[in-house]
């Protein structure tokens, strides 16, 4: 077993544990459906953080060739899923045994705390390109992380539904790209 084959074990260790608070979290909403005000711009958070999580782990697979790993790198790797946790317990509200649970209200308490640690995330993903294959990604890769760090700054900078809206829409589109993207390195 390589130092990436452990690295990408320990990754996805770590990211199983976030998908499965999001799965978690998508259950007992359902068993708490006839409480819930649902929001769809929350309901795209939820799909936001579930596809980073496994977009993340597809992408970390394209250092497994001509990588240079240091506990550094591999540390900094590893706080990608560990980030992406963080925001997998907030994404989820947590359901009491009564009363009601107004989406919306969660998410405008909580957005800036979305947006901080899912920029948090970006940055990093940013500084484990250059430290592992010790140049930026100027291909895709690189300009969708440009995108998406743009996107949420923006959507940091005003809580106005419609900016919410927006960002909620471009950054399910960018998730859909990457997604593409990291399929077609793959192939």
């Amino acid at each position: 077993m390589g130092e990436t084959d452990i690295l990408l074990t320990l990754y996805s260790i770590v990211a199983g544990l976030g998908i499965s608070k999001i799965v978690q979290g998508f259950a007992a909403m359902i068993e708490a459906r006839g409480r819930i005000k649902y929001y769809w711009i929350h309901s795209a958070w939820l799909f936001i953080v579930m596809a980073a999580h496994i977009v993340t782990i597809f992408a970390l697979i394209r250092f497994s060739k001509n990588a240079h790993w240091t506990i550094f790198n591999s540390m900094l790797t590893l706080s990608m899923p560990l980030i992406l946790y963080l925001i997998s317990d907030l994404v989820v509200p947590t359901m009491s045994k009564e009363g009601q649970i107004d989406l919306r209200d969660y998410f405008e308490r909580n957005y800036r705390w979305f947006y901080g640690l899912t920029i948090a995330l970006v940055v990093v993903g940013m500084a484990v390109q250059v430290t592992v294959e010790h140049a930026p990604d100027l291909t895709r890769g690189g300009p969708l992380r440009l995108l998406v760090l743009l996107t949420l700054v923006g959507g940091l900078m005003s809580k106005r539904p419609a900016v919410q809206a927006a960002v909620a829409v471009a950054l399910l589109a960018i998730v859909a790209t990457g997604a593409t993207l990291v399929s077609v390195d793959l192939m």
